[in-house]
């Protein structure tokens, strides 16, 4: 059976949480392990781009021509027990892990469950949320390194994940699978910690419009650690809009998409912002979004 599917001049729109309107020359569904794999390996003399649900993303191109290979990840990802540890491909989502963990009363991954993304994604930039970090569990990582046409299992040393960010991203290299430490929990307890943080995401976020995640890293000045919210705040970006494209009248750290916004929408307020609080606090934001160009 064919596990790996090629569309030429597809639509990415369902395949980006800020619901842009953008095409690719070249979209690779796999809908397995090796026929991810077998994409990797098709596409290595293009520009690859990995999807896994879309979020954190912004698609800065109306169209994306034949040098570049779209890959979504998230029809692919097997997630099971092995051995004592977690075993998730790249293409699990965070949601269904964190109910994995409830059904089988492992502890520790309640963050995960409203987080709209995948494994792969989540270990690139140590997603999490609260105190909490994929990175904090992982025990090893499968790799494709793409310079090398290599793929190789490592072991994370202490300095391998940080804020938003890992070594995975720094080496270019591509997510395959990872084991994940099972700390024992109470499955009621994570249900009820799962729905106090999705109720406290709620009161707080923007659901009600597309939105690609939080824009910005939290920066720090002098030693300060500053909300990136509480800045716009004070520079008036709360509820400014460039055509569809606007800073959140609720959470002012996301920008969503009114309805028909465009890459150039987004793009000119994303630095609209930027040059704003440079100029007031003599910050320099740095995008927590991935600018696909």
């Amino acid at each position: 059976m064919n596990e790996l599917f090629l569309l030429h001049d597809a639509s990415l729109k369902r395949y980006n949480t800020l619901g842009l309107d953008a095409v690719a020359s070249n979209l690779y569904l796999p809908f397995s392990q090796e026929a991810f794999k077998q994409a990797l390996i098709q596409t290595k003399n293009k520009t690859r781009v990995l999807i896994g649900r879309g979020a954190n993303i912004l698609l800065a191109r109306a169209y994306y021509d034949d040098s570049y290979a779209f890959i979504v990840t998230s029809n692919a990802g097997d997630l099971r027990l092995e051995n004592g540890e977690m075993v998730a491909e790249a293409g699990v989502t965070l949601d269904r892990l964190a109910w994995f963990c409830i059904e089988q009363s492992i502890g520790g991954f309640e963050f995960a469950e409203d987080i709209p993304g995948t494994v792969g994604g989540a270990l690139i930039m140590n997603a999490g949320q609260f105190e909490y970090t994929i990175g904090m569990y992982v025990n090893w990582i499968d790799v494709y390194h793409p310079a090398s046409d290599e793929f190789k299992r490592i072991y994370p040393d202490p300095d391998f994940f940080g804020y938003r960010r890992s070594k995975l991203e720094e080496e270019g290299a591509v997510v395959l699978a990872c084991g994940l430490r099972t700390p024992p929990g109470e499955s009621m307890k994570s249900l009820e910690k799962v729905l106090e943080y999705k109720r406290e995401r709620y009161r707080k976020q923007p659901r009600n419009y597309p939105n690609a995640g939080s824009v910005f890293k939290r920066p720090t000045k002098d030693g300060e650690t500053y909300y990136v919210w509480k800045l716009f705040e004070e520079t008036g970006l709360r509820g400014y809009r460039i055509g569809d494209a606007q800073v959140s009248e609720k959470h002012p750290g996301f920008i969503v998409n009114l309805g028909k916004a465009s890459q150039k929408d987004v793009l000119d307020l994303v630095n609209e912002c930027m040059k704003r609080v440079k100029q007031r606090f003599e910050i320099d934001l740095q995008l927590e979004w991935k600018v696909i160009d």
